[in-house]
């Protein structure tokens, strides 16, 4: 119910990485955090004029590995005081760190809903290429979330997905029945109080 709208660029674009694969690594790791940098750029600066123009009163993102950033951003950048209107986050595979240093509890408040981690442990990509340069720190989209929120969900989908692939194709087909399934679990819980 609703429109949809949605921001695109290919990141993984064939002929691209592997230009910067070809010089030995480095051009690897080069080409993720420029990638990296230009999704961070896009929520921080792009996001709030982006969405501020639209009619809806309610608006959910949904980001997949760097779209993931992209809405962390947009999240932690969007002015609840003056606009109100972003509602829940969804973050598929998310190329974000999962630390406390990242104010997740903090940014939370600038949406009126959730924020849900839905992740994979076994994703190879966010495994290998997120943690090399990060210095060995998870991004959400192999482990849950550190901070504990009220409004803060974290799915583990690795079950689910049953597979190492970095696709937000392997996501979908479980998307509804994970977010249903934490709606039941919370719906159980609260007929036990």
């Amino acid at each position: 119910m609703g429109s949809l709208y949605y921001l695109w660029w290919d990141a993984s674009n064939p002929m691209s990485l592997a230009l910067s694969t070809l010089k030995l690594g480095v051009g690897l790791l080069a080409h993720w955090e420029a990638h990296k940098a230009k999704a961070k750029k896009v929520g921080l600066d792009y996001g709030y004029p982006l969405l501020s123009s639209l009619p809806e009163r309610q608006i959910t993102l949904m980001g997949f590995s760097l779209g993931a950033r992209v809405a962390y951003y947009i999240m932690r950048g969007w002015p609840k005081t003056v606009d109100p209107r972003l509602k829940d986050i969804i973050l598929l595979s998310g190329a974000v760190r999962r630390q406390a240093d990242k104010q997740w509890s903090l940014h939370v408040e600038n949406i009126t809903g959730k924020l849900v981690n839905i992740y994979n442990e076994d994703d190879l990509v966010l495994a290998y290429v997120f943690k090399v340069p990060s210095l060995n720190r998870s991004p959400c989209g192999i482990k849950p979330i550190k901070e504990f929120h009220p409004r803060i969900e974290n799915l583990n989908a690795t079950h689910s997905i049953g597979s190492v692939e970095h696709s937000y194709k392997a996501y979908l087909p479980h998307l509804e029945l994970l977010l249903d399934q934490k709606l039941d679990w919370k719906a159980r819980c609260s007929r036990l109080r």
